[in-house]
């Protein structure tokens, strides 16, 4: 079968929306007809947090929206294990199955490590379990990437790099951290490494007989590409993705702009939509913020916008209530 980004190699504009792990659960009657009346036409539902998952809610969603002609995309949080229990990590654990950062940062102990097999495995299934239910319009994938530059140096990695590069004898990790000799090689297999966890999932998807979009939430830098392992232009380049979005959060026009300009640049002639934000440090974005920066998205030629996210403020903005900031 072809892939999804073969057949779908150019995105219809989208007005889209994301929808947070816990938000919002259980008033979908209430929020289909709300987001219809504002225009948005796709939602994005967080419907796995790592290995848990909530289709009982990615269910409600496309039940409610589908009258509305709203499309669906399950949006799945890659590689992290912040909402399963204490007994699954510790298992986890045990396995040696977690990223492992060279500063010993507790942060990274919940994040699964994306070169161990068993983890691709259980997140592409994770993912085709999730695309098989009727009225999933595409897989979303987020934080598709490492932790940090600084992770991970875990056994397993070191055993797979040095087979993979041929390596026969070199100081663990000292030669494959920032500085280290072997460094730049190891950054190569670094990204590759989420490349192949993406491809993993596109393959998973293929097996389906119906088309499954498939896109990724990313980083807005590119220097960022190499530091987190997220080179999302391949994706596109090799088809591998349909779509990225990237999460250009900020409300400096300037910095939007720079951005953007950029993005579209290393996006070649695929398309992408701007994700944008409606909160940041704390402080709620006016409904007139909000809309100007929808309207930069749109004059830099992003094919739409999603906006983060389905909170309560951007509920009362739509209702046309805003609360004050």
């Amino acid at each position: 079968m072809l892939s999804g980004a073969l057949i779908l190699n150019c995105l219809l504009s989208i007005s889209g929306i994301w929808n947070a792990w816990g938000y919002n659960s259980g008033d979908w009657d209430e929020l289909a007809p709300l987001l219809h009346k504002n225009g948005y036409d796709t939602v994005f539902y967080c419907a796995a947090y790592g290995l848990e998952t909530d289709i009982e809610g990615l269910q409600e969603c496309i039940e409610a929206c589908t009258p509305y002609n709203i499309d669906v995309h399950a949006w799945v949080v890659m590689w992290k294990t912040g909402q399963s229990s204490d007994d699954v990590r510790n298992n986890l654990m045990r396995q040696d199955r977690l990223q492992v950062s060279i500063d010993d940062d507790a942060r990274v102990q919940t994040w699964l490590c994306p070169t161990d097999p068993s983890n691709i495995s259980a997140m592409a299934s994770v993912c085709l379990e999730i695309a098989a239910y009727s009225g999933v319009k595409g897989i979303h994938l987020d934080y598709i990437r490492y932790a940090s530059n600084r992770t991970c140096f875990c056994d397993g990695c070191s055993e797979r790099f040095q087979h993979d590069a041929r390596l026969r004898s070199i100081r663990w990790p000292d030669d494959c951290v920032p500085g280290g000799r072997t460094n730049a090689d190891y950054n190569r297999w670094r990204n590759e490494a989420i490349t192949s966890a993406v491809t993993a999932v596109r393959d998973s998807l293929n097996r389906l007989n119906k088309v499954v979009e498939l896109s990724a939430a990313v980083l807005p830098e590119e220097r960022e590409m190499n530091y987190y392992a997220q080179h999302w232009n391949r994706w596109l380049e090799r088809g591998i993705v349909d779509f990225v979005v990237p999460m250009n959060y900020t409300l400096s026009d300037s910095e939007l702009i720079s951005w953007g300009e950029n993005q579209l640049e290393l996006a070649g002639n695929h398309s992408i939509p701007c994700g944008l934000v409606t909160t940041r440090d704390g402080e709620n974005f006016t409904e007139r913020e909000i809309s100007d920066q929808q309207q930069l998205a749109d004059n830099l030629n992003f094919d739409g916008w999603v906006m983060f996210h389905l909170s309560d403020y951007m509920i009362s903005i739509m209702e046309g209530n805003p609360r004050t900031r």
